[in-house]
Parts: structure tokens; sequence; C-alpha cells
């Protein structure tokens, strides 16, 4: 049985990271060790798998290759890490955001700009369709953004003033 997941809950260990993974792929540790281009040993996989104690935290490049191997971000990996060594890490992200692929880091900002544009549009139009009483005051904020707020406004002494005619 797996643990919940989700905001709040606890991140899965590395064992547990890594076992899904493999049965949802159908991998096994000979071809995790070859994924890595032999950067982490088949028996070094195995380890991971088996949920042996973990005294120390991997180190960086370690985590990367892990990261890539198992086709997850590098913080679902180093949250997975904290929990293997004992550390109660726990997952605050949102359920949307656990959906996104993986790769979404790569997005250019202009492409990661639309797609935000696109959906607070989408939540704002879901608020004037069925507006919750409580959220009345928050209404059409996600579409509002002042120009004097915007970062290339702002100088190193706060918002740009205006120029004098």
């Amino acid at each position: 049985m797996t643990e919940p997941q989700g905001p709040g809950y606890p991140a899965p260990t590395l064992q547990q990271l890594l076992r899904a993974r493999m049965e949802e792929h159908g991998w096994s540790y000979t071809d995790l060790e070859r994924r890595s281009d032999r950067a982490l040993s088949r028996g070094r996989w195995q380890q991971l798998g088996a949920g042996a104690s973990q005294r120390r935290f991997p180190d960086p490049a370690s985590l990367v290759v892990i990261a890539q191997v198992l086709e997850v971000d590098v913080t679902t990996v180093v949250l997975a890490a904290a929990r293997s060594v004992g550390l109660d890490a726990r997952t605050r992200d949102s359920e949307l955001s656990r959906l996104l692929p993986a790769g979404t880091e790569q997005l250019s900002d202009r492409t990661r700009d639309a797609i935000l544009a696109t959906i607070r549009a989408a939540v704002a139009d879901a608020a004037e369709r069925s507006p919750a009483p409580q959220h009345d005051h928050l209404r059409g904020l996600a579409l509002e953004w002042p120009k004097a707020a915007a970062p290339s406004r702002q100088g190193p002494d706060g918002p740009a003033q205006h120029e004098r005619a």
C-alpha cells in the first residue's frame, strides 16, 4: 500500500519513488544502469530500490542522474532522498503542478507566461460564472497588474517615477 500523495503529505522515499517508476515503465535495475550511462551501477540502483538504510544524503551529481533516469524533476528526487535519510519532507505543490509533464521547466519564459495568462483567464472566467461569496474580493485580481509594479518599471529605489513634461 502506498502513502497518500499531494500537498501536505510526506514525499515518497527514494525507494518508493524508484519502485513506482520501475513498475510504471517496466524497467529493471540493469535498465536503470544503462539509462544512467553507468553513472550509477546496477548494485547502487538495487540498494536504492531495496530501501537500504541511507546514512548520507546522495551527492548532487547522483541526484541529477536519478532525476534524469526516472524522468522526474530534481526537486522530487531531493525530497525523496530527504525522506530516505529520515527528514520529514512534505510536498507543497498543487494537484495541477503534479499533472505537468517532465521537462515543463524547459519551456521558454514567453511560452510559460502565455500558459499562465491562459490559466489566469480560465480561473477568472470560472469565478465570474460561479462566484464564491468568501472570495468575491479576489475576483478579477488575477488579470490586473498595475504597470507601475511591473519588473521593467522598477528601479533600484522602487517604482519608477513618471517622466515630468
